[in-house]
Protein backbone atom coordinates (compact mmCIF):
# COMPACT_ATOMS: atom_id res chain seq x y z
CA UNK A 1 0.00 0.00 0.00
CA UNK A 2 1.35 3.44 -0.95
CA UNK A 3 0.32 6.87 0.33
CA UNK A 4 1.34 9.96 -1.65
CA UNK A 5 1.20 13.31 0.15
CA UNK A 6 1.27 16.69 -1.58
CA UNK A 7 1.52 19.98 0.25
CA UNK A 8 3.46 21.90 2.83
CA UNK A 9 7.01 20.85 3.64
CA UNK A 10 8.35 22.75 6.63
CA UNK A 11 10.84 22.86 9.44
CA UNK A 12 9.06 23.16 12.79
CA UNK A 13 10.60 25.04 15.70
CA UNK A 14 8.77 24.19 18.93
CA UNK A 15 9.31 26.01 22.22
CA UNK A 16 7.71 24.74 25.39
CA UNK A 17 6.33 28.10 26.46
CA UNK A 18 5.62 31.63 25.36
CA UNK A 19 7.93 34.14 27.09
CA UNK A 20 6.55 37.30 28.60
CA UNK A 21 7.10 40.52 26.68
CA UNK A 22 10.79 41.45 26.91
CA UNK A 23 11.71 38.24 28.73
CA UNK A 24 14.83 36.20 27.85
CA UNK A 25 13.68 32.74 28.80
CA UNK A 26 15.29 29.32 29.01
CA UNK A 27 13.40 26.18 28.06
CA UNK A 28 13.21 23.24 25.71
CA UNK A 29 13.30 24.11 22.01
CA UNK A 30 12.90 21.38 19.37
CA UNK A 31 13.83 21.62 15.68
CA UNK A 32 12.39 19.00 13.34
CA UNK A 33 11.12 18.31 9.84
CA UNK A 34 7.41 19.01 9.61
CA UNK A 35 4.58 20.36 7.52
CA UNK A 36 1.42 18.47 6.74
CA UNK A 37 2.82 16.43 3.85
CA UNK A 38 5.92 15.36 5.76
CA UNK A 39 4.05 14.54 8.98
CA UNK A 40 1.46 12.38 7.22
CA UNK A 41 4.02 10.51 5.11
CA UNK A 42 6.17 9.72 8.14
CA UNK A 43 3.17 8.33 10.01
CA UNK A 44 2.25 6.18 7.01
CA UNK A 45 5.79 4.83 6.82
CA UNK A 46 5.69 4.07 10.54
CA UNK A 47 2.54 2.03 9.93
CA UNK A 48 4.35 -0.08 7.34
CA UNK A 49 3.07 1.61 4.18
CA UNK A 50 5.15 2.94 1.33
CA UNK A 51 5.08 6.73 1.42
CA UNK A 52 6.04 9.54 -0.92
CA UNK A 53 6.13 13.31 -0.34
CA UNK A 54 5.78 15.80 -3.18
CA UNK A 55 6.66 19.38 -2.29
CA UNK A 56 9.10 22.24 -2.60
CA UNK A 57 12.00 23.30 -0.37
CA UNK A 58 14.71 25.90 -0.40
CA UNK A 59 18.35 25.33 -1.21
CA UNK A 60 19.32 25.64 2.45
CA UNK A 61 20.12 23.80 5.67
CA UNK A 62 16.44 23.50 6.55
CA UNK A 63 15.78 21.74 3.25
CA UNK A 64 18.63 19.33 3.95
CA UNK A 65 17.09 18.56 7.35
CA UNK A 66 13.78 17.67 5.73
CA UNK A 67 15.46 15.59 3.01
CA UNK A 68 17.59 13.61 5.48
CA UNK A 69 14.66 13.03 7.84
CA UNK A 70 12.55 11.57 5.06
CA UNK A 71 15.41 9.33 3.94
CA UNK A 72 15.85 8.07 7.51
CA UNK A 73 12.14 7.28 7.75
CA UNK A 74 12.12 5.41 4.44
CA UNK A 75 9.92 8.00 2.71
CA UNK A 76 10.49 8.83 -0.96
CA UNK A 77 11.11 12.58 -1.24
CA UNK A 78 10.17 14.32 -4.49
CA UNK A 79 11.20 17.79 -3.39
CA UNK A 80 11.85 20.53 -5.92
CA UNK A 81 14.55 23.03 -4.92
CA UNK A 82 13.82 26.73 -4.96
CA UNK A 83 16.93 28.86 -5.49
CA UNK A 84 15.36 32.04 -4.12
CA UNK A 85 12.86 31.21 -1.37
CA UNK A 86 13.84 29.41 1.84
CA UNK A 87 12.32 26.20 3.11
CA UNK A 88 9.07 26.92 4.92
CA UNK A 89 9.28 27.36 8.69
CA UNK A 90 6.69 27.20 11.47
CA UNK A 91 7.53 28.44 14.96
CA UNK A 92 5.35 27.35 17.87
CA UNK A 93 5.62 29.17 21.20
CA UNK A 94 3.41 27.05 23.43
CA UNK A 95 0.00 27.43 21.73
CA UNK A 96 0.93 30.41 19.51
CA UNK A 97 2.22 29.71 15.99
CA UNK A 98 3.78 31.86 13.29
CA UNK A 99 4.64 30.40 9.89
CA UNK A 100 6.54 31.45 6.79
CA UNK A 101 5.45 29.41 3.76
CA UNK A 102 8.74 30.01 1.97
CA UNK A 103 9.24 27.72 -1.01
CA UNK A 104 5.83 26.07 -0.45
CA UNK A 105 4.24 29.15 -1.99
CA UNK A 106 5.84 28.30 -5.35
CA UNK A 107 4.88 24.64 -5.60
CA UNK A 108 3.98 24.26 -9.28
CA UNK A 109 2.46 21.58 -11.52
CA UNK A 110 5.94 21.07 -12.99
CA UNK A 111 7.09 19.83 -9.57
CA UNK A 112 4.65 16.89 -9.71
CA UNK A 113 5.22 13.51 -11.32
CA UNK A 114 2.68 12.81 -14.06
CA UNK A 115 0.81 10.68 -13.35
CA UNK A 116 1.01 10.43 -9.57
CA UNK A 117 0.72 6.76 -8.71
CA UNK A 118 -0.29 5.23 -5.40
CA UNK A 119 -3.20 3.72 -3.52
CA UNK A 120 -4.17 6.95 -1.73
CA UNK A 121 -3.40 10.64 -2.18
CA UNK A 122 -3.55 13.27 0.57
CA UNK A 123 -3.47 16.94 -0.48
CA UNK A 124 -3.02 19.63 2.15
CA UNK A 125 -5.48 22.51 2.25
CA UNK A 126 -2.57 24.81 3.04
CA UNK A 127 -1.35 24.14 -0.49
CA UNK A 128 -4.77 23.86 -2.13
CA UNK A 129 -6.36 27.06 -0.87
CA UNK A 130 -3.45 29.51 -0.78
CA UNK A 131 -2.08 31.66 -3.56
CA UNK A 132 0.87 30.28 -5.48
CA UNK A 133 0.42 26.55 -4.83
CA UNK A 134 -3.28 26.02 -5.56
CA UNK A 135 -2.78 25.11 -9.21
CA UNK A 136 -0.28 22.42 -8.29
CA UNK A 137 -2.54 20.99 -5.59
CA UNK A 138 -5.45 20.75 -8.04
CA UNK A 139 -3.16 19.22 -10.63
CA UNK A 140 -2.21 16.54 -8.11
CA UNK A 141 -5.86 15.61 -7.59
CA UNK A 142 -6.37 15.50 -11.36
CA UNK A 143 -3.25 13.47 -12.13
CA UNK A 144 -3.59 10.88 -9.41
CA UNK A 145 -3.69 7.30 -10.65
CA UNK A 146 -5.11 5.46 -7.66
CA UNK A 147 -8.30 4.67 -5.76
CA UNK A 148 -8.50 7.17 -2.90
CA UNK A 149 -8.15 10.95 -3.15
CA UNK A 150 -8.32 13.05 0.00
CA UNK A 151 -8.01 16.68 1.09
CA UNK A 152 -7.29 18.04 4.56
CA UNK A 153 -9.10 21.37 4.86
CA UNK A 154 -6.29 22.68 7.12
CA UNK A 155 -7.85 25.94 8.37
CA UNK A 156 -11.32 27.45 8.88
CA UNK A 157 -10.02 30.71 7.42
CA UNK A 158 -8.88 29.03 4.20
CA UNK A 159 -11.40 26.23 3.68
CA UNK A 160 -13.62 26.02 0.61
CA UNK A 161 -15.27 23.20 -1.33
CA UNK A 162 -14.07 23.96 -4.87
CA UNK A 163 -12.26 20.66 -5.44
CA UNK A 164 -13.02 17.01 -6.19
CA UNK A 165 -11.92 14.26 -3.80
CA UNK A 166 -13.46 11.19 -2.22
CA UNK A 167 -12.39 11.87 1.37
CA UNK A 168 -12.20 15.13 3.33
CA UNK A 169 -10.57 15.65 6.72
CA UNK A 170 -11.78 18.59 8.79
CA UNK A 171 -11.97 19.86 12.32
CA UNK A 172 -15.42 20.79 13.56
CA UNK A 173 -14.48 24.46 13.13
CA UNK A 174 -13.38 23.89 9.54
CA UNK A 175 -16.59 22.01 8.76
CA UNK A 176 -18.67 24.86 10.21
CA UNK A 177 -16.90 27.31 7.89
CA UNK A 178 -18.06 25.44 4.75
CA UNK A 179 -21.75 24.43 4.96
CA UNK A 180 -22.69 21.38 2.91
CA UNK A 181 -19.47 19.49 3.48
CA UNK A 182 -21.03 16.17 4.48
CA UNK A 183 -23.45 16.24 1.54
CA UNK A 184 -20.73 17.06 -1.00
CA UNK A 185 -18.18 14.32 -0.32
CA UNK A 186 -18.23 10.54 -0.01
CA UNK A 187 -16.45 10.38 3.37
CA UNK A 188 -15.95 13.24 5.84
CA UNK A 189 -13.75 12.62 8.88
CA UNK A 190 -13.49 14.93 11.88
CA UNK A 191 -9.77 14.86 12.62
CA UNK A 192 -10.13 16.49 16.08
CA UNK A 193 -12.16 13.49 17.27
CA UNK A 194 -9.46 11.45 19.03
CA UNK A 195 -10.31 11.68 22.70
CA UNK A 196 -7.24 13.22 24.36
CA UNK A 197 -6.05 16.74 25.12
CA UNK A 198 -3.48 17.91 22.59
CA UNK A 199 -0.03 18.54 24.05
CA UNK A 200 1.83 19.01 20.75
CA UNK A 201 1.12 21.94 18.39
CA UNK A 202 1.64 20.00 15.16
CA UNK A 203 0.91 16.61 13.68
CA UNK A 204 -2.19 15.10 15.29
CA UNK A 205 -4.50 15.86 12.37
CA UNK A 206 -1.86 14.71 9.89
CA UNK A 207 -1.49 11.42 11.78
CA UNK A 208 -5.27 10.99 11.76
CA UNK A 209 -5.46 11.45 8.00
CA UNK A 210 -2.50 9.20 7.25
CA UNK A 211 -3.68 6.32 9.43
CA UNK A 212 -7.22 6.52 8.05
CA UNK A 213 -6.07 6.43 4.43
CA UNK A 214 -3.54 3.66 5.01
CA UNK A 215 -6.24 1.53 6.64
CA UNK A 216 -8.86 2.35 4.03
CA UNK A 217 -6.55 1.62 1.09
CA UNK A 218 -5.44 -1.59 2.77
CA UNK A 219 -9.01 -2.88 2.74
CA UNK A 220 -10.29 -1.92 6.19
CA UNK A 221 -13.85 -0.74 6.52
CA UNK A 222 -14.60 2.87 7.41
CA UNK A 223 -15.28 2.10 11.09
CA UNK A 224 -12.00 0.22 11.52
CA UNK A 225 -10.11 2.95 9.67
CA UNK A 226 -11.58 5.58 12.00
CA UNK A 227 -10.42 3.65 15.06
CA UNK A 228 -6.89 3.45 13.69
CA UNK A 229 -6.99 7.13 12.81
CA UNK A 230 -8.06 8.13 16.33
CA UNK A 231 -5.32 6.01 17.88
CA UNK A 232 -2.64 7.54 15.64
CA UNK A 233 -3.86 11.08 16.30
CA UNK A 234 -3.97 10.52 20.06
CA UNK A 235 -0.39 9.27 19.98
CA UNK A 236 0.81 12.25 17.95
CA UNK A 237 -1.04 14.70 20.17
CA UNK A 238 0.90 13.79 23.28
CA UNK A 239 4.32 12.68 22.02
Amino acid sequence: MKLVTVGDVMVDVIAERLPKAGERAHGNVELRAGGSAVNAACVAAGLGAAAEVVGRIGNDFAGELVQSTLEQRGVVARLARDEELPTGTAVALHDAVIANRGANARLSPEDLPSPLRGDALLVSGFALFQEGSGEAARAALGRFDGEWTAVDLASPRLASLDFDARVVFATKAEAAAVPGLTERFEIVCFKDDYGVARMQPFGAGDAYAAAFLVALADGAGEAAALERARAAAAGAAVS
